[in-house]
């Protein structure tokens, strides 16, 4: 069965809760046929930079497209969402970060794409790139192939280089409101069928600090460990929580807020 994070992850723009503005602004240069080649998405982790930078890649290379609404059934779309596209390549620069794995990027780069549009690279983690890689990188970003398309994903823009910055258009990701991720949260709950009351659901989209991911993976363990209802009692457990009390109106502030707004 798959993780919760992996199965309800966003597969269109529509999808994507939180990032108002930097949908908006993609979208808008996908419908104006202006997509620019080099990306910079930064922000903390779970905040939907590798979705998105997975959205946009299928967007560029659906059978229907360039579209802002990738129809999701097509050989390219499928492909992408299964992470075995010819024409999407997927690196985490933490353990891929050399020089020669970048020359590898730079060679291949150049050739034309397999089957779709456009090849689009996706480097998570791309602050830990060292020095030197980047260096062999910034030519291709400045003077890239018409075929190319670069997203770099961060979670400290402060390690990136200005060099670097300057040639791509950055985007900042937000950390999404308490009531949104508890509304997501919600949604889950209901689909999966997972007896929780709102209570427990805040304080495990309190404890995720605004990391979408980190809330989804502990609504699945919880799931998987509670054989009756999850209880506030059995999700304090799991968090190791002492401040009981004060998550306690925390919570009820959320839950207040919400049904208000």
């Amino acid at each position: 069965m798959a993780a919760l994070y992996r199965k309800y992850r966003p597969q269109t723009f529509a999808e994507v809760v939180g990032q108002e503005a930097v949908v908006r602004t993609l979208t808008n240069a996908i419908a104006a046929d202006q997509v620019r080649q080099a990306y910079l998405f930064a922000g903390p982790r779970g905040t939907g930079k590798t979705s998105l930078a997975r959205i946009l890649a299928k967007s560029l290379n659906c059978a229907q497209g360039p579209t802002v609404t990738p129809d999701g059934t097509c050989h390219a779309c499928l492909a992408i969402a299964a992470g075995t596209s010819l024409d999407v390549i997927e690196m985490d620069a933490a353990s891929q970060r050399g020089i020669d794995d970048v020359r590898e990027i730079r060679d291949r780069g150049l050739l034309q794409p397999v089957e779709g549009r456009y090849k689009v690279y996706i480097l998570d983690e791309a602050h830990q790139l060292t020095d030197a890689a980047w260096n062999a990188l910034l030519k291709l970003i400045e003077e890239p192939p018409p075929h190319l398309v670069f997203v770099f994903c961060t979670t400290d823009l402060s390690k990136v280089l200005p060099t670097v910055r300057s040639r791509c258009q950055t985007f900042v990701f937000q950390r999404p409101r308490l009531q949104d991720l508890l509304k997501r949260l919600r949604m889950i709950a209901d689909k999966e069928q997972i007896q929780v009351p709102d209570q427990a659901l805040a304080l495990v989209a309190r404890a995720a600090r605004g990391s979408y991911r980190d809330a989804e993976s502990t609504l699945d363990q919880l799931a998987a460990a509670t054989e009756d209802d999850i209880s506030v009692q059995s999700v304090l457990q799991l968090l190791g929580t002492v401040e009981e009390e004060a998550l306690f109106r925390l919570c009820d502030l959320v839950i207040d807020r919400d049904t208000a707004g």
